[in-house]
């Protein structure tokens, strides 16, 4: 079960060209511009089959008969039922997940894992890069942070570097989630606004265009909505999404702008007091969601949209949705939305959505994750004397997400037509989704249950999971240095508190290169 298959890496022999509107005077060079045969033949010669092979370690997860009748739900923090995997027999082999990394690479990770045990170090990362482009300048500051920051959470900029990538991913039963690092529109940004979009727009097109090269059996992008459309617009429209969210009415309309129909938004249903002067950039923004919703379609392109901030999520949601509904047609989800199992409302939303993709007739994505922005959810919240949307502790996040996960699982064991990305970073979390899969007689590698995890950390997790079979990713960022350093900067905010403990890794990478000095394997 799930060993018996290759996934396959290859480029197509036709010429590749992959341009974001480089001839544009305003706008940057090409990311991409593969149109020689020796690019050609230099990416086609990293990328190649990799047959995935049974590892030892899928006798640590035995599948169970489906039970008839009701499914029970296997409740989180009990003690683990006897066929419970042991978490130090799965993810504890360290010669498993580093097989594929070089010493220097091992080293290089161990060293930014140790800074990251002080927040500081993420709280000022944009700022402590910026000045060393100030003292040091930028030729020695670009060998510097590419060396070391850059080459750990990036995969690269050229098709040799991403080939590269890739390929290592493979090696180790792995697979790329492309994600070109797209940000919101500020003033700084030193562009208009609708033009800012556009080439935002440009970049996602690309990425599908590269996915679709990459044959892995179920190619993904990644990318967030607010690179198409204004955050500020998204935050003064939730009200009315939150009211609406679930209105067929509404979602018609949406997906009707999203095809590039003309709609009076102040006419629907409970948007009466929608902001007539707005017309034009939501229709813009929705006319450029659609594009790349045609394209997934099209191409049967996985794409993993994000949720952001409580004050603009009910906007998001709604485009998530009409999303679905546009893109998942079919028997399979190809457009998977975000679920944020550390707000308190999340299972509840996620249940109805689920419910709702169900009635209505079209299959249902989602990517669930803890959440990256409780720190200012909270600020938020004692700031505009509203109730706190965070979950208590810890505890209660796990919780949640064992919950989500129960709903997620359940529709999955009944329907193909409910697909989900695990996406996270947390042993206990992903161990309760193999025993709950395990329980429901999900198949591994069926093609509707997913893991991930960032590019450059959990590689324990990564490498075991794709080791046994089961369909694993890393969300993979490329580009140029300086594109990718707002994106890096924000990331390690949002990711501080995984970074600040990654105590696991840390010894896991101090316990491979001390075998390795020692010429133990």
């Amino acid at each position: 079960m799930g060993s018996k298959y290759c996934r396959t890496a290859s480029l197509c022999s036709s010429q590749i060209q992959l341009t974001l509107l480089g001839s544009h005077k305003n706008l940057p060079a090409p990311l991409f511009l593969i149109s020689q045969q020796k690019a050609l033949h230099s990416v086609q010669s990293r990328l190649y089959h990799v047959r995935r092979e049974r590892s030892t370690f899928t006798k640590e997860v035995s599948r169970s008969p489906t039970s008839s009748g009701t499914l029970e739900k296997f409740k989180y923090g009990e003690t683990p039922a006897p066929s419970m995997p042991n978490k130090e027999n799965i993810f504890g082999d360290h010669k498993l997940a580093y097989k594929t990394k070089t010493t220097w690479e091992l080293s290089r990770a161990l060293g930014i894992f140790l800074m990251c045990r002080f927040p500081s170090f993420a709280d000022n990362a944009l700022r402590m890069m910026e000045l060393s482009y100030r003292v040091l300048g930028k030729t020695l500051s670009d060998f510097l942070i590419g060396r070391t920051v850059y080459r750990q959470f990036v995969a690269g900029e050229s098709a040799e570097e991403m080939a590269d990538s890739i390929a290592k991913l493979q090696r180790g039963g792995v697979g790329p989630i492309l994600c070109c690092p797209t940000e919101c529109y500020t003033e700084k940004t030193g562009m208009p606004e609708e033009e800012f979009y556009d080439l935002n727009l440009s970049k996602v097109l690309a990425s599908i265009d590269m996915a679709t090269l990459v044959k892995n059996p179920y190619p993904m992008v990644q990318y967030k909505y607010t690179a198409f459309i204004s955050g500020d617009l998204l935050t003064a429209i939730s009200p009315l999404c939150r009211e609406t969210i679930h209105n067929p009415e509404v979602i018609n309309a949406i997906v009707a702008a999203m095809d590039g129909q003309a709609v009076d938004f102040a006419k629907l249903p409970g948007w009466e007091s929608f902001p007539l002067e707005k017309t034009g950039a939501l229709s813009s923004g929705l006319r450029r969601i659609g594009k790349i919703n045609n394209e997934l379609r099209k191409h049967d392109i996985i794409a993993l949209t994000d949720a952001e901030y409580t004050s603009m999520n009910p906007g998001l949601r709604l485009l998530g949705l009409c999303s679905m509904k546009q893109c998942n047609t079919g028997h399979r989800a190809r457009l998977f939305y975000t679920y944020q199992a550390y707000l308190k409302q999340t299972a509840k939303e996620l249940a109805a959505d689920v419910e709702f993709a169900k009635t209505s007739g079209f299959s249902f994505g989602a990517k669930l994750v803890r959440g990256a922005y409780m720190v200012q959810e909270r600020e938020r919240a004692k700031a505009g004397n509203y109730p706190d949307p965070v979950n208590e502790n810890f505890e209660a996040t796990c919780q949640s997400y064992a919950s989500c996960l129960d709903i997620l699982l359940t529709e999955t064991a009944l329907t193909s037509k409910v697909r989900f990305i695990t996406a996270s970073h947390n042993e206990d979390s992903v161990l309760y989704a193999l025993q709950r899969m395990d329980e429901l007689g999900i198949p591994r590698d069926g093609g509707d249950v997913f893991f991930g995890q960032l590019y450059g950390m959990a590689d324990h997790l990564s490498f075991s999971l794709g080791s046994m079979g089961y369909y694993t990713y890393k969300s993979m960022p490329y580009g140029s240095l300086a594109d990718t350093l707002p994106y890096l900067s924000r990331r390690a905010q949002e990711n501080k508190a995984i970074l600040v403990n990654a105590r696991r890794e840390r010894n896991l990478i101090l316990k491979t290169l001390r075998d390795r000095a020692l010429l133990r394997g």
